[in-house]
């Protein structure tokens, strides 16, 4: 006999949406794998200071997935912001037509409070996903010691606290946060995301991202390739995505690399595909992680990833899928750049490497992880 679906209720803290199109895309994923197995419904307020009227409504729909945004009109009071984001949810649980059995709150913020009010009045149990890298950081300010606190008391509630990684599940019980952990990665489209068919060493390496400096370190990225140019090496970099480029485009033009420095800007999920299918190795050389698309992406790919060593990368990285350096360390990444280019490294089979991130990356598979969450805490 077949099990009932479940009425998922995401609640999301980040998200696509007409002002940021690939803000929190990987929740998306998320609530789209999980929509193959359960009803999957997505609330998402965002303030709007354009707005012209004091809320829009914008839903869509889609087999088992329904996303219902809501903007509101922003004002510079907090307060009276505050009270618009709490009206604008009590317009949205209005609704959500059929009764939810699970809430599932994505990115920890002061908003979840509203999972434990569900839990409180109307026995509704909530689940936690948390992506953000903001635990990794040491913050001791008096805003995020309070929203510590907060957070404590929310995840106190919570059947699960799923991390992305196991290294983010650690730093988050390092400031206190406790309950039951278990992780589950992001989402990977493999039958988007597979190896080229046809492919020719070409030493193009490529970089995609939101290109900003402090978290991924893009002038680290810059300051090298130069250095292998200065030495003499024939290859491409590839580097855009949905950021400001305006840095990059500045120092190819000052250190005159037009002939080795391409950008782009924000990239379909199929133009990511075939920017992978056409490189050579990936270059992430991040300061701070939690466990990037990009990466899992790039092996779904065939595709090689030098990338440094931070938050739950080395976790769901085989020895032979790339090479793992220390943050910030140019030396380095000279080193492993240089490799690639002389092929004095010999990297996994292309299929290997795709068959890995279908097993734990594919929407069929991390769907199933969910699942086994959600039984779980009906039962």
């Amino acid at each position: 006999m077949m099990r009932q679906k479940l009425h998922i209720l995401f609640l999301p803290y980040w998200f696509p949406s007409k002002k940021n199109p690939k803000n929190g895309n990987f929740i998306l994923r998320h609530a789209q794998a999980i929509a193959t197995l359960h009803k999957v419904s997505i609330l998402f307020i965002e303030r709007d200071e354009k707005l012209k009227n004091e809320f829009e409504l914008i839903a869509d729909r889609e087999n088992n997935l329904f996303i219902l945004r809501i903007y509101y009109r922003g004002s510079p009071c907090k307060l009276f912001n505050t009270w618009k984001k709490c009206k604008a949810y009590s317009k949205g649980f209005q609704l959500i037509e059929e009764k939810v059995d699970l809430i599932h709150i994505h990115v920890l913020h002061y908003y979840a409070i509203l999972a434990c009010y569900f839990k409180l009045k109307k026995n509704i149990n909530f689940v936690v996903t948390e992506h953000w890298s903001r635990w990794i950081t040491k913050d001791l300010s008096l805003s995020r010691r309070f929203y510590n606190i907060i957070m404590k008391l929310i995840c106190s509630q919570a059947s699960y606290i799923i991390p992305v990684s196991t290294d983010l599940g650690i730093n988050m019980r390092k400031k206190g946060i406790k309950g039951n952990f278990i992780s589950i990665p992001n989402v990977v489209n493999t039958e988007v995301f597979k190896p080229s068919s046809k492919k020719s060493k070409k030493n193009v390496f490529l970089h995609i991202s939101n290109l900003v400096n402090e978290n991924k370190n893009i002038i680290g990225i810059l300051n090298v390739t130069k250095r292998l140019v200065d030495s003499g090496y024939r290859f491409t970099l590839k580097i855009g995505g949905d950021g400001d480029n305006s840095m990059i485009k500045e120092f190819i033009k000052n250190n005159r690399l037009e002939n080795y420095i391409f950008t782009f800007g924000a990239l379909s999920e199929v133009e990511v595909s075939n920017k992978m299918k056409n490189a050579d190795a990936f270059v992430m050389f991040s300061n701070k992680e939690s466990q990037p698309c990009v990466i899992n992406e790039a092996f779904s790919c065939g595709l090689p990833v030098i990338s440094t060593n931070v938050g739950g990368i080395s976790e769901l990285f085989p020895s032979k899928f790339g090479i793992l350096i220390e943050k910030g360390n140019e030396n380095q990444l000279y080193e492993a750049m240089e490799r690639c280019i002389k092929g004095t490294i010999e990297f996994a089979e292309a299929d290997v490497m795709h068959q890995f991130s279908k097993k734990n990356f594919s929407i069929k598979n991390v769907a199933k992880k969910f699942d086994r969450v959600y039984t779980h805490v009906m039962h």
